[in-house]
């Protein structure tokens, strides 16, 4: 059986989603993959260059890293 994979511009919410404002990295990762593939980690770090305080956001967004220094 193939893995599941998610069309564009649907959101499959049985893939997981954003259930708080700051959700990590490893949280994220189980639809990221799915959406992104191996693009997922180079949009993360998009993301954290571009949006750090995660103002754009939905049920699956992509996160931002963690900022230094902050756990």
């Amino acid at each position: 059986m193939s893995p599941r994979q998610a069309y564009v511009n649907y959101k499959d919410l049985d893939l997981g989603l954003n259930k708080k404002s700051n959700t990590t990295f490893i949280e994220a990762s189980s639809w990221g993959y799915s959406y992104f593939k191996d693009n997922f980690n180079r949009l993360v770090k998009i993301k954290t260059k571009v949006d750090p305080n995660n103002f754009f956001r939905h049920e699956q967004s992509i996160p931002p890293l963690p900022k230094r220094g902050h756990h």
